[in-house]
């Protein structure tokens, strides 16, 4: 990089391919009830560490333009890189300020910072649910300015401070030599005569929640019926597949060892790590139907140091090519409409913002979580403990 350090342009060209790396954690990325979305193994070298061709931005907004810095605080790790790839090293090319990286967003740090007027955060990598709960507490959260964000950023992934970023999906997947037919859903999930072998579910812990959705589903309730969610038929029908449980999982380090291992051939699993198993050659598959999909966010604390530039960064971050950006270096979706037609079709076909995949999906309701976490856990705790 010491060939571009005095042309932002040159740097912002060279950014565009991504450099071979060592194997690094997924570190998490989200927060809220997905705090650990994205934690750890590395994914397969072979699935990202390869030259990718990104769309370019041909201009941008005077209004995105400024100087100065601005600290963003986000969960490190492979994300974080491509994050720089995708965002950091072009925001600081077109725009004129420089990014200061910090790591590990923390709801309960960015309250005790707003609390005692120390706040040295600009932007958080923090999830709906958080904002949902800090603003409960307090005024600790800046509005998002919504009049720098380009409308292809919808209603749904507007929250009043809260900028969606980062569309994921929590879903099944399964080892393609495990059985002589395909599972089809959660359904199948259950069904441990049909599909033997041992299964593995998310516990309550660490930021996750219990899958009720995919209990609901293998008990007949349609997708559209499914919020708001019947807690104790849920947790009835959780018990019913705890005894082929091998492991309730706390990362994705877990489930996806328990799956590559073939421990658990049948687990629920984040779409990233089983797409980039997949594309290196490992016997996996995904599952879209029924799966849920969830969304990650920028907050920024009240009091934010360098505000302007922040609202400036999550506007730019949230843009379509910065999106599109992102979802070629990882199969993360987009939160904006218009980055579709930046990406190519093979990589769009993997991602959960794609239509006919979202459709397939349950979309995560992150009131109702922030609503009844609390009861949710506590009945979870009681049958695990039965």
């Amino acid at each position: 990089m010491a060939d571009h350090d005095d042309d932002p342009i040159a740097r912002l060209r060279a950014s565009v391919n991504v450099p071979p790396t060592a194997r690094r954690d997924f570190i998490k990325m989200f927060g809220g009830a997905a705090a650990l979305a994205m934690a750890g193994p590395a994914l397969p070298r072979a699935a990202w560490a390869q030259a990718a061709a990104l769309p370019e931005f041909e201009a941008i907004p005077d209004g995105w333009k400024g100087e100065g810095e601005v600290v963003v605080v986000t969960w490190g790790g492979i994300g974080t890189e491509m994050q720089r790839k995708a965002w950091f090293e072009p925001f600081e090319a077109l725009c004129g300020i420089k990014v200061v990286e910090a790591i590990g967003p923390d709801p309960a740090k960015l309250k005790a910072m707003v609390d005692t007027n120390t706040v040295e955060w600009d932007v958080c990598q923090i999830g709906r649910g958080s904002m949902i709960e800090l603003l409960r507490q307090g005024d600790y959260l800046e509005p998002i300015d919504y009049s720098l964000v380009e409308a292809g950023v919808t209603e749904a992934f507007r929250g009043s401070h809260a900028l969606d970023i980062v569309q994921y999906a929590q879903m099944l997947a399964y080892r393609t030599d495990a059985w002589d037919r395909a599972p089809a859903g959660w359904a199948d999930f259950f069904d441990t005569a049909a599909f033997p072998g041992g299964r593995s579910l998310p516990i309550a812990t660490k930021g996750n929640v219990p899958e009720l959705v995919g209990a609901l589903l293998a008990d007949g309730v349609a997708k559209a019926d499914i919020y708001p969610i019947d807690i104790d038929r849920a947790i009835a029908k959780l018990g019913q597949i705890k005894p082929e449980i091998v492991k309730w999982w706390e990362s994705g380090a877990q489930h996806m060892q328990l799956l590559l291992d073939d421990e658990a051939p049948f687990v629920t699993a984040w779409n990233g790590r089983i797409q980039a198993a997949k594309d290196e050659g490992r016997p996996v598959e995904l599952i879209w139907d029924g799966g849920m999909v969830m969304s990650n966010a920028w907050l920024i604390p009240k009091g934010a140091p360098n505000l302007s530039n922040a609202q400036k960064f999550a506007a730019f971050s949230s843009s379509a090519i910065a999106q599109a950006r992102y979802s070629c270096l990882l199969p993360y979706g987009c939160t904006n409409v218009d980055s579709a037609k930046h990406i190519p079709a093979a990589v769009l076909a993997n991602l959960p913002s794609a239509p006919e995949n979202y459709a397939r999906l349950v979309p995560y309701q992150h009131q109702w979580w922030a609503d009844h976490r609390p009861e949710t856990i506590e009945k979870f705790n009681a049958m695990m403990l039965s």
